[in-house]
């Protein structure tokens, strides 16, 4: 486990990634990643994201992606 530090971008916040670790997932500067939250776990995944040329922007994925953020209490909550 490597411990790092929240820092300010702009009206963003950031978490730097270890050159190690981006090299082990083939990842590089540029690279997409998606975004999960556990709230019970109170955990952030991240997960390598390969773009597939299938016609999908990447706006249109990232929408997506939000939407599933968003409303993922609730979705988990229909899924029962």
């Amino acid at each position: 486990m490597e411990v790092r530090k929240i820092f300010k971008a702009g009206n963003s916040c950031v978490v730097s990634l270890p050159a190690s670790m981006l090299k082990t997932l083939g990842m590089k500067e540029g690279s997409h990643v998606s975004m999960e939250i556990n709230r019970e776990q109170r955990t952030i995944v991240l997960k390598p994201v390969v773009v597939k040329n299938s016609g999908m922007s990447i706006e249109f994925a990232r929408l997506v992606s939000k939407v599933l953020v968003d409303y993922e209490y609730a979705l988990r909550r229909l899924a029962q």
